[in-house]
């Protein structure tokens, strides 16, 4: 299987709604607006027009993340945030869910690197994407 952005959208997009999560993409907010994902509505809206298209496969997940990982409120989507506890646990769970599609579709990179570039993951990630390769490779 050759994956591209749409296939990784699209499968995550019935993976919430499966648990009972809505998603809204839209291409109506400006490029700097984040995307976010409402706990009391168990909701995503994804920003189709974010400054960094690469990125939007994995913010899907990210805010997906949130909402599997019972994270309150409304949570607002940056990059830069990594060193938050709570943004860690989203990061490591989006990173997994992203690792076990791989294994779905029998998709395997022997670099995190390549993994955070084909995922839009942030490059600031690729320690964190590192050690769970390394876990998820054991099993």
């Amino acid at each position: 299987m050759i994956m591209n952005a749409d296939d990784v959208l699209t499968y995550f997009v019935n993976f919430a709604f499966d648990r009972g999560i809505s998603t809204t993409l839209t291409n109506e907010l400006s490029p700097s607006a984040p995307s976010c994902a409402s706990a009391k509505h168990r909701k995503i809206v994804l920003n189709m027009n974010w400054s960094n298209k690469p990125e939007i496969p994995f913010i899907l997940v990210h805010e997906l993340s949130h909402l599997i990982n019972h994270d309150k409120g409304i949570n607002y989507y940056s990059s830069s945030t990594i060193h938050n506890k709570t943004e860690y646990k989203t990061n490591l769970t989006a990173i997994n869910l992203l690792l076990n599609y791989c294994n779905k579709y029998d998709l395997s990179f022997d670099n995190p690197i390549l993994f955070c570039e084909t995922f839009g993951i942030p490059i600031n990630l690729n320690p964190l994407v590192d050690v769970a390769m390394n876990i998820h490779n054991q099993y």
